[in-house]
């Protein structure tokens, strides 16, 4: 009861020394400018991302009614078929080029609190009946040094400026009362120092947490985000969970320093030093040892390896075509085109499947070093709070490489579909028909289980709860002997 009590008076009257210093208008006023501009940096860099989904979507309707037009046309003997990439009835052009379509990636409820990985991976990817490479060759590894840097998004203002804001209202905790002789006289009351600095700094993690967890809130329901669905309020729930572990992640570290008993330019000094550690220094560390250890070939190389199949390949083409017509003869008599162009269609396509095989698997020794890197450095996150709180904060937003790398292995199956659909037209020299064009395969994104995506935001939450109770044990143990009088 004399706990609670006491604990109650502490807490209130931090409040109205923060009240007096207008220090809590200055922390909501900071926080509000803070998370207002990443809302409108974060929002303006969805839209644009949508804007160019919008406009894709359009050019393939847009493309897509022109061919269905000029087919409708040759069938109704006022249009010429002309060459044979301009024929809408030609299989091989129209899966290739004309009809090509696009794999969409929809943005999630909170994708504008983090924009993560979405500015190394387009919203989209264009698919055709092309090879993999034509399309596949934009994924980039999650560098950890690469997320602590650059796009301005709420994300930002959490894992980097918030913790220089705690810094800034924690660093002298303890020790300015020491070094104004104010902590004696307080420890002449029946107050543990234990129960001193809990309301403390209470009181400024009450301050912070919930200032920025509102002014979130809002900034959510200002850009329009709908918190009334079960996928909103599971991420918003997820999101005020990893501020909270996070932001007592600092308050505990904070704690720890002041309880070394140093004075207050050391705890600052100490506590930005750790800030840079644990922010700059130890992401550039893991990032250098993964490369290190799982270097990757460098991207040019890998395209000149590509090359050099295409060119292997389409020198056995010729003998490829002849075994081809011979083995399928009834495959090759169906007039579509000039027989020369027939035959030139049938060669590329089984270049192409030629070069397949030896394509696939140079893009999977590639893969398979991206694979081990990234599992590095889901191991070596849990060495900077800093990388698991990104990460986590990614996953949230949708813009993590995990969701990335799922709508990777979703478009590959979604190709193979789309080279199912066209390539035995090619090969059988079978015209496209109007039937044909309502039959064309679209791709639909499926979300990854939100089992998976909890599992992983859990391991973050707990990667961040050991080193606070770790950090709070230490400080409680330290607090036993801290010299109260100078």
């Amino acid at each position: 009861m004399h706990t609670t009590l006491y604990l109650k008076e502490i807490f209130n009257f931090e409040r109205s020394l923060f009240r007096a210093d207008r220090l809590d208008f200055m922390v909501a006023l900071i926080l509000f400018a803070a998370v207002g501009y990443a809302f409108i940096n974060g929002q303006s860099w969805m839209n644009k991302q949508q804007q160019a989904v919008h406009a894709a979507q359009t050019e393939e309707s847009v493309r897509l009614h022109e061919l269905k037009d000029k087919l409708a046309g040759i069938d109704a003997g006022s249009l010429k078929p002309g060459k044979a990439y301009e024929n809408p009835a030609n299989a091989y052009w129209v899966g290739n080029r004309h009809a090509a379509t696009y794999a969409i990636l929809p943005p999630t409820p909170l994708a504008a609190t983090a924009i993560g990985q979405s500015d190394l991976n387009p919203p989209y990817v264009k698919v055709s009946a092309d090879n993999k490479e034509a399309f596949a060759l934009n994924e980039e590894i999650e560098n950890p040094g690469n997320l602590l840097i650059g796009n301005f998004d709420l994300a930002f203002v959490v894992v980097f400026l918030l913790p220089l804001l705690i810094i800034a209202l924690s660093y002298n905790l303890l020790s300015a009362e020491h070094e104004q002789g104010t902590l004696a006289i307080a420890m002449t009351n029946p107050v543990p120092l234990w129960l001193l600095i809990a309301g403390k700094l209470g009181f400024r993690a009450v301050l912070v947490f919930s200032l920025t967890a509102g002014i979130t809130v809002m900034g959510l329901i200002v850009i329009g985000t709908d918190l009334s669905t079960m996928d909103s309020l599971l991420a918003l729930g997820w999101w005020i969970a990893l501020l909270l572990a996070y932001t007592l992640f600092w308050f505990a570290l904070a704690t720890a320093v002041n309880v070394l008993a140093k004075s207050s330019a050391q705890n600052a000094m100490m506590l930005t030093g750790l800030w840079i550690v644990i922010l700059l220094v130890l992401p550039t560390f893991i990032s250098i040892a993964v490369n290190v250890a799982y270097p990757v070939p460098s991207r040019a190389a890998m395209v000149g390896l590509i090359r050099a199949a295409q060119t292997d390949a389409n020198k056995e083409a010729d003998a490829s075509v002849a075994r081809f017509e011979q083995e399928h003869p009834e495959m090759t008599a169906k007039p579509l085109v000039k027989s020369d162009d027939a035959a030139a269609t049938r060669k590329r396509v089984l270049v192409q499947q030629a070069a397949a095989e030896r394509i696939t698997q140079i893009m999977a020794g590639y893969d398979r070093q991206l694979a081990q890197q990234q599992r590095s450095v889901d191991t070596l996150r849990f060495l900077s709070p800093a990388i698991l709180m990104q990460e986590a904060l990614n996953a949230v937003a949708g813009t993590d490489n995990s969701r990335y790398r799922h709508l990777s292995r979703q478009v590959d199956a979604f190709h193979r579909v789309w080279q199912g659909f066209f390539l035995p037209k090619v090969l059988e020299n079978t015209p496209l028909t109007f039937a044909d064009y309502q039959r064309f395969p679209h791709f639909s994104y499926v979300e990854q289980a939100r089992a998976e995506t909890n599992l992983r935001l859990f391991a973050g939450l707990l990667g961040l709860a050991v080193p606070i109770v770790l950090l709070s044990l230490f400080s409680v143990r330290r607090l036993r002997n801290y010299p109260v009088t100078a």
